[in-house]
C-alpha cells in the first residue's frame, strides 16, 4: 500500500521542473532595457501573452479589438516588476482578470478556465545507430524548450518516468512508427489523456526535424516542421496539442450587449449544506457574470447563470471532477443537472 501511495505522487510530480511559474494573467517577457520606450512595449507583449494562454486562441490578438487593448496596454496594466539575469532585464507584468476577460467578451473571443488537464510526452531523439527517449540529462535544451512552450499557454507539461514498467509497455521503436494502441495503453498510468508524441532528428547539417502527433479519446493531429533553431521546432509540437485542446475546452464569450440567461436546474439538493456547495461552485466558475437563484421547490433549485452563451458552453466549463452530473435532456438556454452523494 505505502509502495503504490509513493508511486501514485511520484507520477503527479512529473511536471518538469524549468518552466517559468506565472500567474494565470500574468506573464513575464524579456525587454532591451527599463526605458520607458521598452516598458510600454514590455507591457504590450505581457498582454498579448496572457491573452493567448487566457482564450486558448493565439489568433486572438489579430481582432480589432484585442489589438487595440494591447495597444493601450499599460493603461490597463494592474502591476509590474523588472528582474535581472546575467545581462537581460525581464518584465513581469499582471493584469486584472476582469479587465482581460472584458477584452475578450467584447472582441466574442473565447475563454478557457485555469484548470486544465496536463499533457504527457513521448519524445524519440534518433540518433545515428539507435533511437532513445528524450530524457532531462541528455536533452535539457530540448526539453525546457518545450515545458515553457506549454506553460506560456497555460498547459502542464508531464514527463514520463522511463521505468521498467514503462520499458514492457512502450519501446522507442513503437513510438517512432506511431503504434497509438500501445502509446494510449503505456500512458494510462499517467492520469492524463492528452498526449503528445514526438520524433526529432537532428541532422549533420545542423537542421532540425521534427514529427509531432496528438492523440486523445476524439481525436488525434499530426504536424511535420523543419528548422534550423529549437524554438519554432518545438513549439509546433506545443500549438498543435494546445489548440485541439482549447478547440474541445474553451468557450466563446458574448458581448455584454445580449440580457439573456441561462437556466441551471439542480436535483437532489436534499439540505442547505448540498445549496451551499452548489451555490459556491456555480460562483467559482470565473467566466459567469452573474448567479441567482429563481426557484427553490423540494430538493429542487433553479439557478439563472448569465455571462455565458449557451448550456453547451456552460458544461465544458462545469469542473469534471465536482459531484454534479449532467443530464442529456436539455435545451441551448435550459440545464438539467443531479447533485449526487460524496
Amino acid at each position: 500500500m505505502v509502495a503504490r501511495l509513493l508511486t501514485t505522487l511520484l507520477l503527479l510530480a512529473l511536471v518538469f521542473p524549468a518552466a517559468a511559474q506565472e500567474g494565470f494573467y500574468s506573464a513575464r517577457v524579456p525587454v532591451a532595457d527599463r526605458s520607458d520606450a521598452a516598458l510600454t512595449e514590455g507591457i504590450r507583449d505581457a498582454l498579448r501573452r496572457v491573452l493567448i494562454r487566457v482564450s486558448g486562441n493565439d489568433d486572438i490578438v489579430d481582432k480589432t479589438g484585442v489589438a487595440a487593448a494591447i495597444l493601450g496596454a499599460r493603461d490597463r496594466v494592474a502591476s509590474y516588476s523588472y528582474q535581472q539575469e546575467e545581462a537581460q532585464v525581464y518584465l513581469s507584468a499582471t493584469f486584472d482578470d476582469v479587465l482581460v476577460k472584458g477584452i475578450l467578451r467584447d472582441s466574442d473571443g473565447t475563454f478557457w478556465a485555469q484548470d486544465r488537464p496536463p499533457v504527457l510526452l513521448w519524445l524519440v531523439v534518433d540518433e545515428p545507430f539507435s533511437r532513445r527517449f528524450a530524457t532531462v540529462s541528455q536533452d535539457d535544451e530540448l526539453l525546457t524548450a518545450l515545458s515553457q512552450g506549454f506553460a506560456d499557454r497555460g498547459v502542464t507539461l508531464r514527463l514520463p518516468l522511463l521505468d521498467l514498467e514503462d520499458a514492457a509497455a512502450l519501446s522507442p521503436e513503437m513510438v517512432w512508427q506511431s503504434v497509438t494502441s500501445r502509446i494510449r495503453a503505456a500512458s494510462e498510468r499517467y492520469g492524463t489523456e492528452h498526449i503528445l508524441v514526438g520524433r526529432y532528428v537532428r541532422l549533420t547539417t545542423g537542421a532540425l526535424l521534427a514529427d509531432w502527433l496528438y492523440l486523445d479519446t476524439e481525436t488525434q493531429r499530426r504536424e511535420q516542421v523543419q528548422g534550423n533553431v529549437i524554438g519554432p521546432v518545438v513549439y509546433t509540437g506545443v500549438d498543435l496539442s494546445v489548440d485541439a485542446m482549447a478547440d474541445r475546452y474553451a468557450v466563446t464569450l458574448e458581448s455584454r450587449a445580449p440580457t439573456g440567461y441561462v437556466t441551471v436546474v439542480v436535483s437532489g439538493v436534499e439540505s442547505y449544506l448540498d445549496y451551499r456547495s452548489v451555490m459556491d461552485i456555480f460562483r467559482d466558475l470565473p467566466l459567469l457574470e452573474s448567479v441567482s437563484v429563481a426557484e427553490v421547490q423540494g430538493d429542487i433549485l433553479a439557478v439563472r447563470v448569465t455571462g455565458i452563451s449557451s448550456t453547451d458552453a456552460l458544461k465544458r466549463v462545469l469542473p469534471s471532477r465536482s459531484r454534479l452530473a449532467v443530464s442529456d435532456d436539455m435545451t441551448p438556454s435550459r440545464m438539467f443537472l443531479h447533485w449526487g452523494r460524496p
